[in-house]
C-alpha cells in the first residue's frame, strides 16, 4: 500500500505530519522518513519558525498568530521548504507521495 506524506504546519508540530504512535513516538509510518536525521532537523526547524509565529495572551486574544512576521520570514519559510522537499525527493523509494500544502499557502502571502 502506498503511503502519503502529509505536509502541513501546525502549532509545535513540524511540516511532516506524523500521526502514527509507533515504539512509543509519534511518526509518518514512513521508515526512509522517520530514520532520516537530516529530514528531521530540517522538520524541528521549520517548526521551530512557524511556531514562534504563536503569542498567548497578546493582542487582547488567548492566541494570536502574527502574520506580519509570517509574511517577514516568507523568503526563509520558502527556503526551508525547498530544501525539507530536495531531501524528501532524495529519500523518495516509491513506496509513498508527497501532498505539500504548505509550500503554495506560504508563496501566496
Amino acid at each position: 500500500m502506498r503511503r502519503t506524506l502529509k505536509i502541513s504546519l501546525d502549532f509545535l508540530a513540524g511540516p511532516l505530519r506524523k500521526d502514527e504512535f509507533i515504539d512509543g513516538e509519534t511518526r509518518t509510518g514512513i521508515p526512509v522518513i522517520d530514520n532520516d536525521a537530516a529530514l528531521q532537523a530540517l522538520n524541528d526547524q521549520i517548526c521551530e519558525l512557524y511556531s514562534s509565529y504563536y503569542e498567548f495572551d497578546s493582542h487582547d486574544q488567548a492566541c494570536w498568530s502574527n502574520e506580519e512576521q509570517e509574511r517577514a520570514d516568507k523568503p526563509l519559510m520558502l527556503e526551508l521548504l525547498g530544501r525539507l522537499n530536495a531531501r524528501i525527493a532524495e529519500l523518495s523509494d516509491g513506496s509513498f507521495a508527497v501532498d505539500d500544502q504548505e509550500t503554495p499557502r506560504v508563496e501566496a502571502l
